[in-house]
């Protein structure tokens, strides 16, 4: 073994030389040591040419096997597999995909990994690492996706500008690890100063991203100022009255429709191919995470008996949830009963005569429009089971609102039962949230504000 990467060092040091003087890194402190098959060579030596930070010194294995048994002798890896179990004492950091059939960590042995390691790779899967995959034929130059509007776009890449019209899809982006490529977006319910102030913890640009078209949503957007932006992509509600005159800007629309988990899953696919091979991967861990976690809600909460009667609020007190929105799923997934799954549509106005028909257990609402416990406080709501037990829910939201069909609605679910079924259900919403926006958000929340939005 020894033999054999003394071999692979000249070589490397022959190759790379000309570049930037490059030598393996425990030979030359200064510079961060990237191991990587044969296979990727090129990829690896053409990011590292371009790449603005630390120096780096370049080595490369027989393949990717070879080089998951050298890695603690490395700062970063490049590997075959993205699923790949790596058994190790050193600490890695997250996997990124910068190639279809290559990933990548950073390894520290010892401490964490350095922020230039980390900054190699999100370069590597960055537009500008995409484009030089392209250039190499590794990448197409253009993808064709079949939006959740029916329509087939031709995205050409990389993706560097996106604006987000859609405020439940601009939290795709972020999911899908592309956050900074967004140049103007609309946050759904992102607008107390609790919810801007957190955003602006996950995302620093955020002031600039929601400032930078005067007006920019599903009903209304200035298009001449969105077209100043010259965005790359546009991503937009399937039910958008506007796209018309944005067709004329020859700019890609993206048409999505979340109402389901399916269609949630879809987008978050969906979006990941018009981004990328790294957006790609984040998908579809952010489909197996969802998959993993609702069969665990469901293993306890689908042979519950006795379900409890939620009628599902909206901006206002009289206006109700219809059985074709995602927020009905959630609820049945909690193991409650939905007393407006009847209607269809998207939100109904209905009367309290009504409700008072459906008498529902529990009523929840949105934390957005307007809406408040309040509203079902008074003297005309104390006929309502609901209302006379004071079991009136506001459901959490830390930046989203989680009954909306956004990644973070996963957690919502997992509230809607505690909150429905606390001695029957052994969910942590606690736990899944430090979990959640660590992955999907790349944000380390705080104990204050995972007691905000568990309880």
């Amino acid at each position: 073994m020894f033999k054999r990467w003394i071999v692979i060092a000249v070589s490397v040091v022959l190759v790379a030389a000309p570049m930037a003087g490059l030598v393996p890194a425990r030979a030359q402190d200064a510079a961060l040591s990237v191991l990587a098959p044969e296979s990727a060579r090129d990829a690896v030596e053409a990011w590292a040419s371009a790449f603005a930070g630390a120096d780096l010194a370049l080595a490369f294995a027989e393949s990717g096997a070879a080089v998951i048994e050298g890695l603690s002798d490395a700062d970063i890896v490049f590997y075959d597999d993205p699923a790949t179990e790596i058994a190790t004492d050193c600490a890695l950091g997250r996997v990124h995909v910068p190639l279809p059939d290559l990933a990548a960590r950073t390894v520290a042995c010892d401490g964490e990994p350095g922020p230039d390691a980390a900054a190699f790779l999100a370069f590597a899967v960055s537009p500008d690492g995409q484009q030089i995959g392209i250039d190499l034929g590794l990448l197409p130059d253009a993808v064709e996706i079949v939006d959740q509007g029916g329509e087939t776009v031709s995205v050409p890449q990389p993706v560097r500008r996106i604006a987000a019209a859609y405020g439940v899809g601009t939290f795709y982006v972020y999911a899908v690890g592309a956050a900074d490529r967004l140049v103007a977006a609309a946050y759904l319910a992102v607008r107390d100063e609790t919810s801007q102030a957190i955003m602006t913890r996950i995302d620093p640009d955020f002031p600039t991203i929601t400032g930078a078209v005067s007006v920019i949503g599903q009903s209304e957007t200035n298009i001449e100022e969105l077209a100043a932006l010259q965005p790359d992509l546009i991503m937009a509600s399937a039910r958008t009255g506007w796209l018309d005159a944005a067709i004329e800007l020859g700019v890609p629309i993206m048409r999505f429709e979340g109402e389901s988990p399916e269609a949630l899953k879809d987008a978050m696919s969906m979006l990941g191919a018009a981004l990328g091979p790294n957006a790609t991967y984040r998908a579809e861990q952010y489909n197996a995470y969802y998959d993993r976690v609702l069969a665990d809600i469901l293993a306890q909460t689908e042979l519950i008996e006795d379900r409890v009667s939620v009628y599902m609020s909206g901006t206002e007190a009289l206006r109700v949830a219809s059985g074709d929105m995602y927020q009905t799923m959630m609820i049945e997934a909690a193991g409650a009963a939905s007393v407006s799954a009847e209607l269809t549509g998207f939100w109904n106005d209905v009367n309290l005569e009504q409700v008072a028909v459906w008498n529902p257990d529990v009523i929840f609402f949105v934390p957005y429009g307007g809406a408040n416990a309040e509203a079902f406080q008074t003297e005309e709501w104390a006929i309502i089971d609901a209302a006379q037990q004071g079991r009136i829910y506001r459901v959490p939201k830390l930046t989203g609102p989680w009954d909306a069909p956004i990644p973070d609605s996963i957690l919502g679910i997992i509230w809607m039962a505690q909150t429905l079924y606390p001695d029957q259900v052994s969910l942590d919403c606690a736990t899944e949230a430090e979990t959640f926006y660590d992955l999907f958000y790349d944000y380390a929340i705080p104990d204050d504000e995972i007691a905000m939005v568990c309880g």
